[in-house]
């Protein structure tokens, strides 16, 4: 009996309990649907500070749509490359309170966690704006890295994660033992790249263009505005009666170029191509209030004391290491990712380059000689290709012969021989738009073209760039040029298969106050550039950017000369590995 009844007491017990359980559960299922109701509802309306206090945004973290700033979460299409956190939650970005790097900060998640070669390091920043006040919302674009400033070693975050609500974690490899110190530095506000995309969108013709028409034994000469576009600006101060348009758009590419006709030269005496950084036109399509917010980049506030890296148990005593579970393969053309899954593209000891990509080295002048011994170099693109051609020809060659056949010879195209090893290397510009050179027209070549002319020589090497100039347009009109060249890189490899490629990556510059020249907008067209041109068979795209980061020299458009020679060593580590 007291059995029957003690079990028959825990059957109710279980009863009890297993309704409780059935209970807590409609109950946890029921909290939940209305928390991501929540979110739903947030997801759809401005942020309202007295409606979604800080405090209660602060632990709300988004995985789901978190992005890093440099990896191929964007590869499916333009919209997606441009769509960040502020058009997916449509906040209220306020133009009057920017972020503001003195009121933003940055720590070490565990501070008292003694680290060892080849940890992670997260670091977490919380942005505030120049109230002082904590941001809710996210879409501010940072670069953060680590150094040791006398081992010459740095490295940038392998990932930041947007939280979405003011709050980001920028997580890094540790690639060296001893000190590393933390620098983040906030390149523009959410405000200034809603205004950036705006801008971009919907102004693709701003930057100011003028050719040159000239006539033999006519004077005076006439300069008037050009453009990829009919529609573009023209100073009203220029008065053109009856206006009308020589139309010089490249009958192969498609590619289109106008400028106003002159009215008393014929549109054939088109002669030069100027261009200007003058941004009139810019000042005419944002407030006042918009263009304060394009201050200098700023560092943000560190409560991040440099910490120290250890060995690790397997490390020993070594003291640097690329924290790879199995040994890296040679570089090979088109074999490898130019970028490993949650890592930067490599890391900087002692001032060397060490790829996490593949099994990079450096080269002796002579090897590199013999590895290109027999073969023609095309360097197809802006002004920072042409500083490989240049470095090639002052420190490759032997002997050179350098002829600038060009008008203009910091234009091109300029050609170098070594003729004692048979060595060839051109550099041809990629053709219309052209910021900030002087050129003569007939020298003007589209890459398409110049690729598709390259049908003599069997051992050629091309390594091609297109970014600096395409600040000033959208994406619509780079993809499009990329299209194209993707297109003229078939038909060489169909025609010459031993034909060898390697793309330049955009690299990090300097002059991040011009609205026409902003980081975020060569970030954007680098992530556009690796969806069209990655898979591409035997083609390798060389992470340039990755290089220029963290570097110790800085940021300039042009790098100094030991991140060029550390860019050379990679490339030859594809050709001559």
């Amino acid at each position: 009996m007291k059995t029957l009844q003690r079990g028959h007491f825990n059957g109710q017990l279980c009863g009890l309990h297993l309704g409780r359980l059935i209970g807590l559960m409609i109950f946890a299922l029921v909290s939940y649907s209305l928390l991501i109701l929540r979110y739903k509802v947030f997801d759809n309306v401005a942020i309202d500070n007295t409606r979604f206090p800080n405090q209660y945004l602060r632990g709300f973290v988004a995985p789901a749509i978190a992005y890093r700033y440099h990896v191929d979460e964007y590869k499916t299409s333009t919209q997606q490359i441009a769509t960040k956190s502020s058009d997916i939650r449509k906040v209220n970005i306020s133009l009057d309170f920017p972020t503001s790097p003195q009121f933003s900060y940055y720590f070490v998640n565990s501070i008292n966690k003694p680290y060892k070669l080849c940890d992670t390091l997260e670091v977490s920043i919380e942005v505030g704006n120049t109230k002082n006040e904590s941001k809710l919302y996210g879409d501010d674009f940072f670069f953060a890295w680590i150094h040791n400033d006398v081992l010459h070693a740095s490295a940038a975050a392998d990932e930041i994660i947007d939280h979405f609500n003011g709050t980001y974690t920028a997580k890094f490899r540790l690639h060296w033992t001893g000190q590393v110190k933390i620098t983040i530095m906030l390149i523009h506000s959410a405000e200034a790249i809603n205004v950036l995309k705006r801008i971009r969108d919907n102004f693709p013709a701003r930057i100011r263009y003028r050719g040159e028409f000239k006539a033999e034994g006519h004077t005076p000469s006439a300069s008037t505005p050009c453009h990829i576009t009919t529609d573009f600006y023209i100073n009203p101060k220029e008065k053109f009666e009856n206006m009308t348009f020589c139309n010089f758009t490249d009958k192969k590419t498609g590619f289109p170029w106008f400028c106003v006709k002159p009215k008393l030269l014929s549109c054939d005496t088109y002669f030069t191509h100027t261009s200007t950084w003058d941004e009139e036109y810019i000042g005419d399509l944002i407030s006042e209030k918009e263009t304060r917010l394009y201050s200098s980049p700023g560092l943000l506030t560190s409560k991040a004391l440099p910490i120290d890296v250890v060995p690790s148990n397997m490390s020993k005593n070594v003291g640097v290491s690329k924290c790879v579970a199995k040994e890296l393969q040679p570089c090979v053309l088109g074999a490898t990712d130019t970028r490993p899954n949650d890592s930067v593209a490599g890391f900087y000891f002692k001032d060397t380059w060490h790829s996490l990509v593949c099994r990079n080295r450096e080269f002796t002048p002579p090897e590199i000689r013999k590895c290109l011994q027999n073969q023609t170099l095309y360097f197809l693109g802006d002004s920072t290709v042409r500083q490989w051609y240049s470095y090639f020809a002052r420190f490759i060659l032997k002997d050179t012969i350098v002829e600038k056949l060009a008008v203009m010879p910091g234009f091109g195209p300029n050609f170098a021989t070594d003729e004692a090893h048979d060595i060839h290397l051109k550099y041809i510009f990629h053709g219309y738009p052209i910021r900030e050179n002087k050129a003569v027209v007939k020298d003007i070549k589209y890459m398409p073209n110049t690729i598709d002319d390259i049908v003599h020589e069997n051992r050629v090497i091309i390594m091609i760039t297109i970014w600096a100039h395409f600040g000033g347009t959208n994406l619509t009109y780079y993809r499009n040029r990329l299209y194209k060249i993707r297109d003229s890189i078939h038909r060489l490899k169909s025609r010459n298969p031993s034909a060898r490629v390697l793309i330049k990556s955009a690299n990090t510059q300097g002059n991040v106050r011009s609205r026409n020249a902003a980081q975020w907008y060569f970030w954007v067209l680098d992530q556009v550039m690796r969806e069209v041109m990655s898979g591409i068979e035997n083609v390798t795209i060389i992470d340039v950017w990755d290089m220029t980061i963290g570097h110790r020299s800085g940021y300039n458009i042009h790098p100094q000369i030991g991140v060029i020679a550390q860019e050379i060593n990679m490339v030859l580590s594809f050709l001559c590995s």
